[in-house]
């Protein structure tokens, strides 16, 4: 087993772990003490969460991936296209389906003002959250590993990018924190399997 498998196989144990845990009264006074400080601020944070959200709006993640593959298949053409294409639609397609799956056995509702503007989709985790990490880290990799971008740099975006998104659905009040550290955790699985699956076809 390599360290990629080990730490998606941590990160979605960690997962379930939170999952539990938000059951308890003492997480969810935490949850709900983040939400008060974000309901003082939502209308000033607004304009500025809206636009920190979209990595993880359905149409945008795919999109992010699809402009990483095309990039590293138009500047580094040589070997299979698949050692691309394959781990970038795993990560997109790979954190719909952990984040529903998760949600499907854990159906925790949403925060008050999420109720009110009718969303009643369980709340843990996030799937912007993990949609989001799972394919801009997994893309950071990609484009580091091409040679077309230092790693550290890329993923300092990219774990920016999927730390304002997550943070976002907090502000908008759309999710409670911890199910925003439950999307994080859930893409950084996915994100690893997927590493993991390119590096291997990088090898063949």
């Amino acid at each position: 087993m390599t360290s990629l498998h080990i730490i998606g196989l941590s990160a979605a144990a960690a997962t379930g772990v939170l999952a539990l845990a938000t059951r308890t009264r003492r997480l969810q006074r935490l949850d709900d003490g983040l939400e008060e400080l974000a309901e003082q601020r939502r209308t000033a944070l607004h304009p500025l969460a809206s636009i920190g959200t979209l990595p993880g709006e359905r149409y945008m993640h795919p999109a992010i991936g699809a402009a990483s593959a095309a990039t590293i298949l138009l500047l580094r053409p040589e070997g299979s296209a698949l050692r691309v294409l394959l781990p970038m639609a795993g990560a997109s397609i790979g954190a719909i389906v952990a984040h529903h799956a998760v949600k499907l056995v854990y159906r925790r509702p949403r925060p008050a003002v999420a109720l009110s503007r009718g969303k009643t989709e369980p709340a843990f985790p996030s799937g912007h959250t993990a949609d989001a990490t799972a394919v801009l880290l997994t893309s950071a990799w990609m484009l580091a590993h091409e040679g077309l971008l230092p790693l550290g740099i890329a993923m300092s975006v990219a774990m920016t990018l999927a730390i304002v998104t997550g943070m976002s659905r907090v502000a908008l009040g759309w999710h409670w924190g911890t199910d925003v550290a439950g999307g994080w955790l859930t893409g950084i699985a996915v994100a690893a399997e997927c590493v993991a699956l390119y590096e291997r076809m990088r090898g063949l």
